[in-house]
């Protein structure tokens, strides 16, 4: 069995779970819906639009009524549980830029398997926000999402994210900068399949450890 076929029947089983789906044998094997998952990468590729232009009127509107999220608070990066559109729209509210700035959510989509109602999107990639100064902040990212198909469309049903790595700051040449806007000697950016990341001499930085200008990373 292939690695997305593995993937596959564990979604099957999950979504005979969640839904309730019957008449399937224990041993069926998943079968993937192509036409599914290429919607299902367009659904994902219009709701970075809609961050991108801070729509909260349609991302609240493309979840579904039993939708969950795990999301992380913009300002700290602590993780939050939401359950309801309302507290989804109020989070919405908090998570954008001010007036000056830009966010572009620059999420990938590595896998998706799908049937025809269902499907599962591993994710990975960066957030950006544009500040006034032309700096800009940058949260790595990782996230899984599932999205069923409804009366009314595909609506997401769950959302999961989690920090790729620490979140860092770079100035207006890409050059990594402490809190301070001060260059970070003998730091650069490395990505890799999405994820930026800083690396101070060759060691790459860590989650909980703040580096400030004229500090080098040797360990």
């Amino acid at each position: 069995m292939t690695e997305v076929q593995d993937f596959g029947r564990q979604l099957g089983e999950f979504s005979r779970g969640l839904l309730g789906a019957t008449g399937a044998d224990e041993g069926t094997e998943f079968v993937s819906d192509g036409r599914a998952e290429s919607e299902i990468r367009g659904f994902l590729a219009e709701l970075q639009e809609a961050y991108a232009r801070a729509d909260i009127d349609w991302i609240v509107d493309s979840l579904a009524e039993d939708f969950t999220t795990y999301e992380l608070v913009a300002l700290d990066g602590s993780p939050v549980v939401i359950r309801e559109k309302a507290a989804m729209r109020e989070y919405l509210t908090t998570l954008f830029p001010a007036s000056g700035e830009n966010q572009v959510k620059s999420i990938t989509a590595n896998q998706v398997v799908a049937t025809a109602t269902l499907g599962l999107i591993n994710e990975e990639g960066d957030v950006v926000i544009s500040k006034a100064d032309t700096t800009k902040e940058h949260q790595p990212l990782r996230a899984s999402a599932l999205a069923v198909r409804t009366a009314n469309g595909w609506k997401w049903r769950h959302w999961h994210m989690s920090e790729a790595g620490p979140r860092f700051r770079v100035n207006a040449a890409g050059v990594p900068i402490d809190d301070n806007g001060q260059v970070i000697p003998g730091a650069r950016v490395v990505t890799q399949d999405g994820v930026g990341r800083v690396v101070v001499d060759g060691h790459e930085s860590r989650p909980g450890v703040t580096l400030t200008s004229g500090q080098t990373r040797r360990d």
